[in-house]
């Protein structure tokens, strides 16, 4: 991992943002929290890219697959991975072009093992 790397977490629920976040961010990733793609968009259109987006599928204003689907149109975001954290179905992922899917409650072990392959 490269220290400070930085991962961006894109979860609507105040609680499992937070969560996200500081146990990123003790493992010293350089972390940042939206509450909806809107907000991951606006952020990234005007900063470099990121070494991992772990993203929520179901949010308000821009839900995930929304988000997905606009970072893979932008030739600089595409190459982004992504891990979908979801209490839904897995396969509701599916199309998504995720590097991984992940069931809520977040098995943190697994998270970090996979965010490792990428920052």
């Amino acid at each position: 991992m490269a220290r400070g790397a930085e991962v961006l977490v894109i979860e609507d629920e105040d609680e499992a943002r937070t969560f996200l976040v500081q146990i990123l961010e003790y493992e010293g990733f350089s972390v940042l929290g939206f509450a909806n793609g809107a907000e991951a968009l606006n952020y990234l259109a005007q900063s470099e890219e990121p070494c991992l987006i772990v993203m929520d599928l179901r949010m308000p204003v821009m839900d995930g697959p929304r988000f997905r689907t606009a970072m893979l149109q932008d030739q600089r975001l595409a190459k982004v991975p992504v891990v979908v954290v979801t209490a839904m179905d897995p396969s509701a992922a599916a199309g998504l072009s995720a590097q991984r899917v992940l069931r809520k409650p977040v098995d943190v072990d697994a998270l970090l093992a996979v965010i490792r392959q990428y920052c």
